[in-house]
Protein backbone atom coordinates (compact mmCIF):
# COMPACT_ATOMS: atom_id res chain seq x y z
CA UNK A 1 0.00 0.00 0.00
CA UNK A 2 3.01 2.14 0.78
CA UNK A 3 4.52 1.94 -2.44
CA UNK A 4 1.32 2.13 -4.36
CA UNK A 5 0.77 5.68 -2.70
CA UNK A 6 4.21 6.51 -3.27
CA UNK A 7 4.17 5.15 -7.47
CA UNK A 8 0.89 7.53 -7.34
CA UNK A 9 2.30 10.41 -6.62
CA UNK A 10 5.46 9.85 -8.49
CA UNK A 11 3.33 9.25 -11.87
CA UNK A 12 1.85 12.46 -11.26
CA UNK A 13 5.01 14.30 -10.84
CA UNK A 14 6.40 12.39 -14.01
CA UNK A 15 3.52 13.02 -16.32
CA UNK A 16 3.50 16.89 -15.82
CA UNK A 17 7.73 17.20 -15.82
CA UNK A 18 7.27 15.49 -19.18
CA UNK A 19 4.17 17.46 -20.37
CA UNK A 20 5.81 21.14 -19.59
CA UNK A 21 9.46 19.86 -21.58
CA UNK A 22 6.80 18.69 -24.71
CA UNK A 23 5.22 21.71 -24.35
CA UNK A 24 7.39 24.30 -23.97
CA UNK A 25 9.93 22.57 -27.13
CA UNK A 26 12.52 22.51 -24.36
CA UNK A 27 15.63 20.18 -25.31
CA UNK A 28 19.60 19.51 -25.38
CA UNK A 29 21.93 18.72 -22.90
CA UNK A 30 21.89 22.48 -21.81
CA UNK A 31 18.35 22.09 -20.66
CA UNK A 32 19.32 19.17 -18.90
CA UNK A 33 22.52 21.18 -17.06
CA UNK A 34 20.16 24.00 -16.24
CA UNK A 35 17.59 21.74 -14.35
CA UNK A 36 20.59 20.36 -12.82
CA UNK A 37 22.41 23.38 -11.93
CA UNK A 38 18.88 25.01 -10.38
CA UNK A 39 18.67 21.68 -7.76
CA UNK A 40 22.78 22.18 -6.95
CA UNK A 41 22.44 23.97 -3.74
CA UNK A 42 19.77 21.07 -2.36
CA UNK A 43 22.78 18.60 -3.70
CA UNK A 44 25.04 20.19 -1.77
CA UNK A 45 23.30 20.32 2.05
CA UNK A 46 22.55 16.71 0.91
CA UNK A 47 25.95 15.56 0.52
CA UNK A 48 26.82 18.14 3.72
CA UNK A 49 24.74 15.76 5.86
CA UNK A 50 24.98 12.09 4.07
CA UNK A 51 27.69 9.32 3.87
CA UNK A 52 29.32 8.53 0.86
CA UNK A 53 30.77 5.25 1.43
CA UNK A 54 29.65 3.60 -1.22
CA UNK A 55 27.69 5.55 -3.10
CA UNK A 56 29.82 8.04 -5.03
CA UNK A 57 30.68 5.27 -7.69
CA UNK A 58 27.26 3.61 -8.06
CA UNK A 59 26.03 7.30 -8.39
CA UNK A 60 28.15 7.89 -10.98
CA UNK A 61 26.73 4.89 -13.06
CA UNK A 62 23.40 6.36 -12.37
CA UNK A 63 24.55 9.80 -13.47
CA UNK A 64 25.46 8.47 -16.84
CA UNK A 65 22.21 6.38 -17.41
CA UNK A 66 20.01 9.41 -16.32
CA UNK A 67 21.83 11.63 -18.35
CA UNK A 68 21.48 9.38 -21.18
CA UNK A 69 17.73 9.05 -20.86
CA UNK A 70 17.16 12.89 -20.51
CA UNK A 71 19.03 13.85 -23.75
CA UNK A 72 17.07 10.96 -25.63
CA UNK A 73 14.01 11.95 -23.98
CA UNK A 74 14.22 15.16 -25.72
CA UNK A 75 14.86 14.14 -28.74
CA UNK A 76 11.88 12.33 -29.31
CA UNK A 77 9.99 14.71 -27.89
CA UNK A 78 11.27 17.47 -30.13
CA UNK A 79 10.52 14.59 -32.95
CA UNK A 80 7.39 12.72 -32.32
CA UNK A 81 4.09 12.93 -30.62
CA UNK A 82 3.78 13.24 -26.83
CA UNK A 83 0.47 10.70 -27.01
CA UNK A 84 3.04 8.35 -28.67
CA UNK A 85 6.26 8.41 -27.26
CA UNK A 86 5.14 8.90 -23.61
CA UNK A 87 2.79 5.81 -23.66
CA UNK A 88 5.41 3.80 -25.67
CA UNK A 89 8.19 4.88 -23.60
CA UNK A 90 6.93 4.33 -20.26
CA UNK A 91 4.59 0.87 -21.42
CA UNK A 92 7.51 -0.78 -22.89
CA UNK A 93 10.53 -0.10 -19.73
CA UNK A 94 7.97 -2.41 -17.07
CA UNK A 95 8.41 -5.39 -19.79
CA UNK A 96 11.50 -4.93 -20.57
CA UNK A 97 12.75 -4.59 -16.92
CA UNK A 98 10.42 -7.51 -16.23
CA UNK A 99 12.04 -10.11 -19.22
CA UNK A 100 15.85 -8.84 -17.67
CA UNK A 101 14.79 -9.55 -13.93
CA UNK A 102 13.38 -13.12 -15.27
CA UNK A 103 16.76 -13.82 -17.38
CA UNK A 104 19.04 -12.56 -14.23
CA UNK A 105 17.09 -12.44 -11.38
CA UNK A 106 17.08 -15.04 -8.24
CA UNK A 107 13.43 -16.51 -9.95
CA UNK A 108 12.82 -20.17 -8.30
CA UNK A 109 13.59 -22.88 -10.84
CA UNK A 110 10.27 -24.86 -10.11
CA UNK A 111 8.27 -21.41 -10.90
CA UNK A 112 10.00 -20.22 -14.03
CA UNK A 113 8.34 -22.36 -16.67
CA UNK A 114 4.81 -20.76 -15.28
CA UNK A 115 6.21 -17.45 -14.64
CA UNK A 116 8.41 -17.05 -17.82
CA UNK A 117 5.49 -17.83 -20.29
CA UNK A 118 3.42 -15.11 -18.65
CA UNK A 119 6.41 -12.29 -19.09
CA UNK A 120 7.01 -13.43 -22.95
CA UNK A 121 3.29 -13.67 -23.45
CA UNK A 122 2.82 -10.40 -21.63
CA UNK A 123 6.08 -9.13 -23.80
CA UNK A 124 4.67 -9.78 -26.92
CA UNK A 125 1.21 -8.12 -26.05
CA UNK A 126 3.31 -5.17 -25.33
CA UNK A 127 5.35 -5.02 -28.07
CA UNK A 128 2.32 -5.61 -30.64
CA UNK A 129 0.72 -2.61 -28.73
CA UNK A 130 3.32 -0.43 -29.42
CA UNK A 131 3.02 -1.15 -33.36
CA UNK A 132 -0.38 -0.47 -33.20
CA UNK A 133 0.11 3.22 -32.13
CA UNK A 134 1.97 3.72 -35.34
CA UNK A 135 -0.07 5.10 -38.38
CA UNK A 136 0.35 3.71 -41.75
CA UNK A 137 1.78 5.58 -44.37
CA UNK A 138 3.13 8.29 -41.75
CA UNK A 139 7.22 9.12 -40.81
CA UNK A 140 6.79 11.19 -38.02
CA UNK A 141 4.58 8.63 -35.51
CA UNK A 142 7.21 5.45 -37.02
CA UNK A 143 10.07 7.88 -35.45
CA UNK A 144 8.02 8.08 -32.47
CA UNK A 145 7.68 4.50 -31.88
CA UNK A 146 11.75 3.97 -32.55
CA UNK A 147 12.20 6.66 -30.46
CA UNK A 148 10.04 5.84 -27.37
CA UNK A 149 11.37 2.13 -27.48
CA UNK A 150 15.14 3.62 -27.29
CA UNK A 151 13.40 5.75 -24.15
CA UNK A 152 12.25 2.58 -22.40
CA UNK A 153 15.88 0.71 -23.16
CA UNK A 154 17.48 3.67 -21.44
CA UNK A 155 14.90 3.71 -18.48
CA UNK A 156 15.02 -0.12 -18.55
CA UNK A 157 19.19 0.48 -17.48
CA UNK A 158 18.39 3.02 -14.88
CA UNK A 159 15.46 1.03 -13.20
CA UNK A 160 17.60 -1.97 -12.87
CA UNK A 161 20.92 -0.08 -11.40
CA UNK A 162 18.89 1.96 -9.28
CA UNK A 163 17.25 -0.85 -8.01
CA UNK A 164 20.28 -2.48 -7.59
CA UNK A 165 21.98 0.40 -5.91
CA UNK A 166 19.20 0.15 -3.01
CA UNK A 167 18.69 -2.96 -2.73
CA UNK A 168 22.14 -4.93 -2.41
CA UNK A 169 24.63 -1.86 -1.94
CA UNK A 170 22.37 -0.17 0.69
CA UNK A 171 23.13 3.44 -0.54
CA UNK A 172 22.21 6.28 1.46
CA UNK A 173 19.37 7.81 -0.99
CA UNK A 174 19.91 11.23 -0.02
CA UNK A 175 23.58 10.93 -0.94
CA UNK A 176 23.16 8.98 -4.06
CA UNK A 177 20.83 11.69 -5.74
CA UNK A 178 23.12 14.52 -4.50
CA UNK A 179 26.18 13.05 -6.14
CA UNK A 180 24.47 12.00 -9.50
CA UNK A 181 23.29 15.38 -9.69
CA UNK A 182 26.22 17.30 -8.95
CA UNK A 183 28.27 14.82 -11.68
CA UNK A 184 25.58 15.27 -14.07
CA UNK A 185 26.31 19.43 -13.64
CA UNK A 186 30.15 18.83 -13.64
CA UNK A 187 29.76 16.88 -17.13
CA UNK A 188 27.53 19.12 -18.97
CA UNK A 189 29.17 22.12 -17.92
CA UNK A 190 32.02 20.95 -19.84
CA UNK A 191 29.50 20.02 -22.67
CA UNK A 192 27.58 23.17 -22.94
CA UNK A 193 29.00 26.03 -24.58
CA UNK A 194 26.22 28.95 -24.31
CA UNK A 195 25.50 28.60 -20.67
CA UNK A 196 24.28 32.06 -20.35
CA UNK A 197 21.69 31.35 -23.09
CA UNK A 198 20.64 28.50 -21.19
CA UNK A 199 20.28 30.14 -18.07
CA UNK A 200 17.33 32.84 -19.82
CA UNK A 201 15.26 29.42 -19.59
CA UNK A 202 15.55 29.45 -16.12
CA UNK A 203 11.53 29.92 -15.67
CA UNK A 204 10.86 27.06 -17.81
CA UNK A 205 13.14 25.05 -16.26
CA UNK A 206 12.19 25.80 -12.59
CA UNK A 207 9.30 23.12 -12.02
CA UNK A 208 10.73 20.33 -14.39
CA UNK A 209 13.89 20.75 -12.01
CA UNK A 210 11.59 20.46 -8.73
CA UNK A 211 9.42 17.85 -9.99
CA UNK A 212 11.78 15.62 -11.70
CA UNK A 213 13.91 14.31 -9.27
CA UNK A 214 10.72 14.42 -6.96
CA UNK A 215 9.18 12.07 -9.73
CA UNK A 216 12.29 9.90 -9.13
CA UNK A 217 13.03 10.03 -5.33
CA UNK A 218 9.29 8.61 -4.97
CA UNK A 219 10.48 5.81 -7.16
CA UNK A 220 13.76 4.91 -5.48
CA UNK A 221 11.17 5.32 -1.86
CA UNK A 222 9.12 2.39 -3.22
CA UNK A 223 12.29 0.62 -4.10
CA UNK A 224 12.94 0.14 -0.35
CA UNK A 225 9.07 -1.40 0.18
CA UNK A 226 8.74 -3.33 -3.09
CA UNK A 227 10.74 -5.28 -5.77
CA UNK A 228 11.83 -3.85 -8.83
CA UNK A 229 9.97 -5.38 -11.07
CA UNK A 230 6.85 -4.30 -8.36
CA UNK A 231 7.61 -1.10 -8.99
CA UNK A 232 8.20 -1.01 -12.61
CA UNK A 233 4.67 -2.39 -12.95
CA UNK A 234 3.12 0.45 -10.67
CA UNK A 235 5.18 3.19 -13.04
CA UNK A 236 2.83 2.07 -15.80
CA UNK A 237 0.00 4.77 -13.97
CA UNK A 238 2.75 6.83 -16.14
CA UNK A 239 0.99 5.50 -19.64
CA UNK A 240 -2.74 6.39 -18.11
CA UNK A 241 -2.12 9.61 -17.14
CA UNK A 242 0.25 10.66 -19.52
CA UNK A 243 -2.07 9.50 -22.46
CA UNK A 244 -5.11 11.69 -20.74
CA UNK A 245 -2.75 15.15 -20.19
CA UNK A 246 -1.62 14.88 -23.80
CA UNK A 247 -5.38 14.42 -25.02
CA UNK A 248 -6.51 17.00 -22.59
CA UNK A 249 -3.90 19.62 -23.13
CA UNK A 250 -2.06 19.10 -26.16
CA UNK A 251 -5.07 18.48 -28.26
CA UNK A 252 -3.34 15.12 -29.69
CA UNK A 253 -5.01 11.86 -30.83
CA UNK A 254 -3.57 8.72 -29.48
CA UNK A 255 -4.10 5.25 -30.71
CA UNK A 256 -6.77 4.47 -27.97
CA UNK A 257 -6.70 0.86 -28.74
CA UNK A 258 -2.90 0.81 -28.70
CA UNK A 259 -2.52 2.38 -25.81
CA UNK A 260 -5.36 -0.60 -24.29
CA UNK A 261 -3.04 -3.49 -25.50
CA UNK A 262 0.01 -2.03 -24.31
CA UNK A 263 -1.43 -1.49 -20.42
CA UNK A 264 -2.43 -5.10 -20.67
CA UNK A 265 0.48 -6.38 -21.72
CA UNK A 266 2.26 -4.63 -18.86
CA UNK A 267 -0.21 -6.17 -16.38
CA UNK A 268 -0.11 -9.71 -17.87
CA UNK A 269 3.74 -9.67 -17.55
CA UNK A 270 3.42 -8.78 -13.60
CA UNK A 271 0.14 -10.35 -12.82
Amino acid sequence: MIALALLTGSAACHAAWNLLLKRGGLGGPAFVWLCGLLTLPVSVVLLVRSSLSTVWWAALVSMALHTTYAVTLQKAYAIGDFTAVYPISRGAAPTLVSIATLAWGPEPAADWPASGLRVLAGAGLTFAGVLMMDRPHSRRPARSVVLGLAVAICTTAYTLWDGYAVATLRVDLPAYLAVANLAQVVLLSAVVRDHRQALTQWRQALPIAVLMPASYGLVLVALSFASVGTVAVGRTLNVVLGAALGTIVLRERPRVAGLIVVVAGVLLVTG
